[in-house]
């Protein structure tokens, strides 16, 4: 994308017990702990906030160091999936329209919201489908 798009803005998002913030890889990366893993509206407002500083440059400008930070993710422990994918829709929706959010994962979605892990009953996958369902109106 570099050379055939390289005015587009493409940003990173990882996810494990945290959720990681790298964006276009310029700027220090955020790290969203604890608490806010479950926090709806933290999670969606933040993503829109990190848009303004941590997707500022295009992939043309910032492919190399992107590259490298991509290169060094590794896999580690459980899956806050859902925080993630809120999180980088809230970076999304601050693009232009048509914006894509991309999801790579190797387990199940574990960690706060939109965990599937610990759904025993009807109700609990209720609302984990609502919070996803949620999501994707938002997206």
């Amino acid at each position: 994308m570099s050379k055939g798009a390289n005015k587009r803005k493409v940003g990173v998002v990882t996810f494990n017990n945290e959720v990681t913030v790298i964006g276009d890889g310029t700027k220090p990366a955020q790290v969203i702990t604890g608490d806010k893993l479950y926090d709806f509206d933290y999670l969606e407002k933040n993503g829109k906030t990190q848009a303004s500083t941590h997707m500022q440059n295009s992939i043309g400008e910032t492919a190399k160091v992107l590259a490298d930070k991509i290169m060094a993710i590794e896999e580690t422990g459980p899956t806050a999936m859902g925080p993630a994918v809120l999180t980088s829709i809230g970076l999304a929706c601050q693009g232009k329209p048509g914006s894509t959010v991309v999801v790579c994962t190797d387990g199940l979605a574990n960690v706060g919201l939109g965990a599937f892990d610990e759904v025993k009953t009807e109700a609990e996958l209720a609302k984990v489908e609502e919070f996803y369902e949620r999501v994707g109106q938002i997206a």
